[in-house]
């Protein structure tokens, strides 16, 4: 048991990765189109489930990440590409917020919003304000706890992997959502007939894995620094993402 714990702990942000990819891929074989998907009876509720498991799973992790941080003594890089990852996740958030609506409208047996009612510009902004909030919550400092109040590591493991496995499971929806479906089905109907087709699309590619996967990686990636580890990961992910588009231009 303790050995598994020792391989969970130092592995985190690579089985975060590749059971997220992983995952979103085989959902594909039950949703073979996003039309499909959002036509289906359970769509919004799904959304609201994964949604509401991503904010849990980001406040549960925030004690055991912040703890571990402030106290291992080691110097936190700044994470690359902050501001993108902020902007990312903010925009994301508030599409994903925006989706979720008539399920929480619903859920709180709150009428449909009137298309001339008026009412719909302040939701907006009432969905703007809780994206950024969902944003604040996994970006907020981890490095400085005040606290200095001793937990135990046996209490701080499970915590931490219970919100694991939520931000696995909401995450996965994600990325099948505005990755698989979204990014990776928009480049297949793209025109790659000339070299600068073939430049735009992988441009956009790259801007895309930074505004649509990276945000959702950063409570993995802010300590998964060490050695280089995790520049090869993110290298070898791009690489797996490149070789995926290609198949999708294939037609395979």
């Amino acid at each position: 048991m303790e050995r598994a714990k020792q391989y969970i702990q130092a592995n985190r942000a690579a089985l975060f990765d590749w059971i997220v990819l992983t995952a979103s891929f085989l959902l594909g074989f039950i949703f073979s189109s996003l039309r499909e998907l959002v036509m289906s009876p359970v769509f919004y509720e799904w959304m609201l489930l994964a949604l509401l498991l991503y904010v849990v799973g980001a406040a549960l992790k925030h004690l055991p990440l912040s703890y571990r941080l402030s106290n291992s003594g080691k110097s936190i890089q700044p994470v690359p590409f902050l501001v993108f990852l902020l902007i990312g996740h903010w925009l994301v958030m508030f599409v994903l917020v925006l989706v979720a609506g008539p399920a929480i409208r619903h859920l709180l047996h709150l009428p449909t919003l009137a298309a001339k009612s008026g009412s719909d510009g302040k939701m907006i902004v009432l969905y703007m304000v809780l994206a950024a909030f969902i944003t604040w919550l996994v970006y907020r400092d981890k490095t400085k706890r005040k606290k200095r109040k001793e937990f135990a590591p046996n209490f701080l493991f499970r915590l931490e992997l219970v919100a694991d496995i939520f931000l696995v499971f909401s995450v996965t929806v994600f990325s099948f959502v505005f990755w698989e479906k979204g990014v990776m089905g928009l480049l297949s109907r793209a025109s790659t007939r000339t070299l600068t087709d073939v430049f735009g699309l992988f441009v956009l590619l790259c801007v895309m894995f930074v505004l649509c996967y990276l945000p959702f990686r950063y409570l993995f990636f802010i300590e998964d620094r060490d050695r280089g580890r995790n520049g090869r990961r993110l290298l070898l992910l791009f690489g797996f993402i490149l070789a995926r588009a290609a198949l999708e231009f294939a037609g395979i």
